[in-house]
This record gives structure tokens, sequence and C-alpha cells, in this order.
């Protein structure tokens, strides 16, 4: 929420607190001292619905910068999870490990270049949970079923 001047009341109060170790209560009319606390925060790039984050406040935070997997990351960890546990479970299925990982990151980088986020549906942010929950749906299966 911004106002008129580009400034974010919720971010201001919470710089406020880490600039001055505290907020003025306004009803009460005294200082609230706040003690023996720490912030860590997690954020993304402005867009899509998120606001940047004004310098006031970024300046509190050691920013720590991590890259989108690749294709071919993506794939190689998704193998390993799918391929180690088709392994113990049901060896005769182990060939399909492979195309079954290459179709869902496929499909994910599909989904990401075609649904982008915006303010209207900015809940279009995807990241290596969403193909991971894919395949942790295929390693639900019941498999003490024959395979026919």
């Amino acid at each position: 929420m911004l106002e008129k001047y580009g400034a974010q009341p919720p971010i201001e109060l919470l710089r406020q607190v880490m600039d001055y170790r505290g907020f003025y209560d306004r009803k009460k009319l005294f200082w609230k001292s706040v003690a023996d606390t720490q912030f860590i925060a997690a954020c993304g790039p402005p867009g899509g619905g998120r606001m940047a984050v004004t310098p006031r406040l970024f300046r509190h935070f050691n920013m720590i910068w991590m890259t989108a997997l690749s294709q071919d990351a993506m794939k190689t960890i998704l193998d390993s999870i799918l391929s180690g546990w088709l392994a113990c479970k049901t060896p005769a299925l182990c060939e399909f490990a492979k195309p079954v990982v290459v179709a869902t990151v496929e499909l994910f980088f599909q989904i990401i270049s075609d649904l982008l986020p915006t303010p209207v549906k900015c809940h279009y942010t995807f990241n290596l949970r969403d193909p991971a929950k894919m395949l942790q749906g295929i390693l639900m299966v019941n498999t003490k079923t024959e395979l026919t």
C-alpha cells in the first residue's frame, strides 16, 4: 500500500523500530522500546503485485540473491528423487522416471513463461516446490498392487 509520496506505512514502522529500537505510542503518549529483537526478511523482485522495498529499509539487511534453477539442474534434482524412490519400491518402473521428469520440467517452464504474475493474479509465482509437489503425488502411489 503506497502513500502519496511513495511511503509504505507498515514498512516505515518496521524501519523506525530498526533505526530507533522502538516506536511512539500515539494513544498513551509514550515511547515503547523494543529490545533483543532480530529481523529476518524475504522478498521477491518488484512486479506482479509486489512493491519495491525502500532503500531506507534495505540498508538494514544483507541481501542474498538466488538465481532460478536451470532446466538441467531441476531435471537432475527431480530425477534423483523419483529414480531413488522407484528403485526401492518398483524397479520395473525405473525406465519411466526420466520421461516423467522431463515432461514435468518442460511443463513447469512452459507454465512460468505463459502464466506471468500480474497485480490481479499475483499468486502466479512458481518455484521448485511446484514440480516437486507433482512428483510427490506420484510417490504416494500404493506400490502393493500388481503391474499389468
